[in-house]
């Protein structure tokens, strides 16, 4: 079987590369990359030359030899995409794409077929340097949400292909209502929206948050901010480990640290005051965002 990747950006070079890396293609699948600008993925012939993977600048000839391919372009893009390999697909062909703001909905008069949205994560990225490699072979939330168009087995396939480096997350498709006294449509389960803020956009959130923590550590101590990022860094990653390990509440994780009276206490106490308002601020922006998708 041929697996198609239209797309080597971010998301779509992670997918690829971990793939690859990984070994995770079986003796009878094939990897077909296609990019509008073929120089940035001719080094993939190059790092794997058993001829697992070929690439192409030419998106229809991934549609004509692929029955599953994966869409990794911006959203402003896919429509033109779906529009142009539309001739070259048939019933048998399962889209799969990474692009958080398109619902089922707004593809059907293109594509009345397999579908399934998949929003990875940076953070799943499989690198050979990565220190927690060897610890957790699986890092970061990938969501998976199918179509009805989508049967057990091709559902199977995708889910088992992410869960090898990440873990996988499954969301049932929203039902939609329109609210009372508008045309609005809404939709009764906008969990996937709040899911992709805390895993696909949550990296950039957490490295700014680790950018202003040692910017702010730097300036007000004798350290360069290289190494204030680097103590956060490594603590940050030791307490997600110790949390997950000891199974440990947020909570009960404070206790541990902050003494009765204590700095830690007075901080936990100031950011307990502030966070509130700030992730509440964060949130209607992000999910106003989304309805600007909508319209």
């Amino acid at each position: 079987m041929k697996i198609g990747v239209i797309g080597y950006g971010n998301m779509g070079s992670m997918i690829v590369n971990n793939i690859l890396k990984m070994n995770l293609l079986l003796a009878d699948e094939e990897l077909i990359v296609s990019n509008r600008n073929i120089d940035k993925i001719k080094h993939l012939i190059e790092e794997y030359p058993d001829g697992k993977v070929q690439i192409t600048d030419n998106n229809t000839e991934v549609a004509s030899k692929c029955e599953k391919i994966i869409i990794s372009v911006t959203t402003p893009n896919f429509k033109e995409l779906i529009e142009e390999i539309l001739p070259f697909i048939n019933e048998k062909t399962h889209i799969i794409y990474t692009c958080a703001g398109i619902d089922f909905s707004k593809i059907k008069p293109y594509f009345n077929g397999k579908l399934t949205l998949v929003i990875p994560t940076i953070a799943s990225t499989v690198t050979s340097n990565n220190t927690i490699a060897s610890i957790a072979r699986r890092k970061g939330v990938t969501l998976i949400k199918h179509n009805e168009k989508v049967d057990l087995q091709d559902s199977l396939f995708i889910e088992d292909l992410f869960n090898e480096f990440s873990y996988v997350k499954t969301l049932k498709e929203n039902s939609f209502y329109f609210e009372e006294g508008t045309e609005d449509l809404k939709s009764e389960n906008p969990e996937l929206e709040m899911s992709t803020i805390l895993t696909s956009c949550g990296p950039a959130f957490i490295a700014i948050m680790i950018e202003k923590f040692a910017e702010m550590a730097s300036n007000n101590a004798n350290m360069t901010k290289e190494d204030a990022e680097d103590m956060i860094v490594k603590t940050v990653l030791g307490t997600a480990i110790l949390k997950e390990d000891q199974n440990l509440s947020n909570w009960e994780l404070i206790d541990k640290v902050a003494t009765k009276g204590g700095i830690t206490e007075e901080g936990v106490d100031l950011l307990d005051k502030r966070l509130n308002n700030l992730y509440k601020k964060l949130f209607e922006s992000l999910l106003s965002k989304y309805e600007e998708y909508d319209n």
